[in-house]
């Protein structure tokens, strides 16, 4: 791997969890740095409704009470193209969200667009992992 290519994964990496943990705080300014003017986010809304920037902003600012948030992500896949990445991997989140556990294990899908010398997020889609009832321990990434 590439210096140049290993510094762009490294620092997608980074905004990744930049990005959770301004979601936890409750950063709005952090937020909106990562997300791109038009950011979608599929696969985390009822009924398969995309969210845009403000609605997904607008929700991560909802004063709820959170405990117990941990989250950790796995398998990183960054794919290069351009000024685009692709970026495939494991995300294992959890919490207890208004006294009731929310979570699990999803498959994340970001696209990430370099925009002058900033990364910023286009899109994320997410899926929760199906295990087989043959193979209760990782998922397989391929």
């Amino acid at each position: 791997m590439s210096d140049e290519k290993y510094q762009i994964e490294q620092e997608i990496r980074k905004l990744a969890h930049e990005w959770l943990d301004a979601a936890r705080r409750r950063d709005r300014e952090t937020l909106d740095r990562i997300l791109a003017d038009d950011f979608l986010i599929s696969g985390w809304q009822p009924d398969g409704r995309l969210a845009d920037k403000q609605y997904y902003i607008e929700d991560c600012l909802r004063p709820v009470e959170i405990q117990e948030g941990a989250y950790q992500f796995d398998r990183w896949q960054v794919r290069q193209y351009g000024e685009t990445a692709v970026v495939n991997c494991i995300l294992d989140i959890h919490a207890i969200v208004d006294g009731v556990k929310w979570g699990g294990e999803a498959l994340i899908t970001d696209v990430w667009v370099r925009e002058g010398e900033v990364w910023r997020v286009v899109t994320r889609h997410s899926s929760p992992i199906v295990r087989s009832k043959n193979d209760p321990g990782e998922a397989e990434v391929s």
